[in-house]
């Protein structure tokens, strides 16, 4: 019996010790939690890279840098490549810096070995390859798709001088030695009022992967700063004017309108872009907005007739009419409302418009309006939408719903221009006022693979 005990009890002292080695072994592992060539996935076919290159690795825990920079080998053929490493984030982050070869091949190694701060073991090796561009022209890319590291700036010219507009994109479209040879399409994506350009940019890289057109389209994600966020280097906007063309708030004076036309000229620019063909505009909610009124504002559309411009409305409230018509939501007729003034207002219709817009009448600007190519992408889902403005004549007089209020433009449409207009509607059922919801869709993947194609 007493053997029989003390076999048991060792038989659990041994489980006990197992178990407890086994957390002692996932305790002292550290995992690498990305790794990127230029902002590229590191997993991809990383071809044409730059010979400045920065490969960032993200770990879960803390390095010890002494051991991590033995444990990283960068080889060119046979050769060793000497680099720099840069350790931020409490060192869970590095980026390691070199300067290459051109038309070379390398292989990064990081060998499974004691990386971490407290002697965590790197839980498995990592290994890939890149090779750099055959001379300093820049042809092609793996887009950026890490949003931490995809956010750009460029000087631009206001009225008054010179200033910062940053941006997000998947391709650096203002590199001065590029020409690049498979990007077709271009996505530009408006943010909505919350001023979040990082989550509309991270909505459609995810659309874009789905759809495998990342490799032939530039997506580029504008921020129209507030103005408590702006600094005396950057342009800003007070309030909601960025999306009503007006000028920044800043000294230096841009038109949001002219921001959009400063990207899109790069974009035509032949030098650079030779094969780009189709650009679209969309935005959400307050970018739906924006969107609406600059697909017959802008100037680029008639300064580059060798591109075709597509505008995309995804959930707007608010709508440009020609005239003071609406659409009577009883009867689904045309009628002139009474008793509400400044509901012709800008953007609601064409007066006080900015001055971006001197010199244009309005003759001039619905005919653009009406030939112009518009979507409205509308959610027909029931969700709360408390940002709907419900309290205003101008606005109510649009729609009882923010669905019926893009329903109703179109409809206006079809009634006012019935045989000239440009104009289309996607319905993304269930969705109601949610930019990850509308531009994730099905719907909308199906609408934007047609637009690419």
């Amino acid at each position: 019996m007493k053997n029989s005990f003390f076999t048991i009890l060792l038989f659990a002292l041994g489980l006990l010790l197992s178990c407890s080695n086994e957390d002692s072994d996932t305790a002292a592992s550290i995992e690498i939690l990305s790794s990127s060539v230029n902002g590229a996935n590191s997993n991809g076919t990383n071809i044409d890279v730059p010979i400045e290159t920065s490969i960032e690795f993200v770990f879960s825990t803390a390095l010890n840098t002494a051991s991590f920079q033995s444990a990283l080998t960068v080889q060119g053929g046979s050769q060793p490549v000497d680099f720099d490493v840069v350790y931020s984030n409490a060192t869970t982050k590095a980026t390691v810096n070199m300067t290459l070869d051109y038309n070379t091949s390398y292989t990064v190694n990081l060998a499974n070995t004691e990386i971490g701060a407290r002697g965590e073991r790197l839980r498995n090796s990592i290994s890939f390859s890149f090779t750099t561009a055959e001379d300093d022209v820049i042809r092609s890319m793996n887009p950026c798709t890490n949003v931490g590291d995809c956010l750009r700036s460029v000087e631009l010219a206001g009225s008054q001088g010179n200033g910062t507009f940053e941006f997000y994109s998947n391709y650096p479209i203002y590199e001065d030695k590029a020409e690049w040879e498979n990007l077709t399409h271009a996505v530009i994506v408006v943010h909505g009022a919350s001023h979040d350009p990082q989550n509309y940019y991270g909505y459609m890289t995810n659309t874009f992967q789905a759809q495998s057109v990342s490799e032939s389209t530039v997506l580029i994600a504008p921020f129209f700063r507030s103005t408590s966020t702006g600094s005396t280097d950057d342009f800003f906007w007070s309030n909601t004017s960025w999306r009503r063309g007006s000028p920044s708030s800043n000294s230096n004076k841009l038109s949001s309108f002219e921001a959009i036309d400063a990207i899109i000229d790069q974009l035509s620019d032949k030098n650079r872009f030779p094969v780009l063909q189709k650009i679209i505009v969309t935005g959400h909610s307050s970018g739906a907005a924006f969107t609406h009124v600059y697909s017959a504002a802008n100037r680029s559309e008639a300064k580059h007739p060798s591109m075709d411009f597509e505008y995309v409305v995804a959930n707007s409230q608010f709508f440009y009419y020609p005239d003071g018509r609406r659409i009577n939501e009883s009867n689904n007729q045309l009628y002139t409302p009474a008793g509400c003034a400044g509901y012709n207002i800008w953007p609601l219709g064409y007066n006080a418009t900015p001055a971006y817009l001197s010199g244009v009448n309005s003759s001039t600007f619905n005919s653009q309006f009406v030939s112009r190519k518009v979507t409205y992408l509308l959610g027909n889902g029931n969700q709360s939408d408390p940002t709907l403005n419900t309290q205003d004549c101008e606005n109510t007089l649009q729609g009882s719903s923010r669905f019926r209020r893009g329903d109703n433009m179109f409809k206006y449409m079809e009634l006012a221009y019935p045989s000239t207009h440009n104009h289309k509607r996607v319905i993304v059922n269930g969705i109601g006022h949610d930019g990850q919801g509308m531009y994730q869709s099905n719907e909308f993947k199906t609408f934007l693979t047609q637009l690419l194609n």
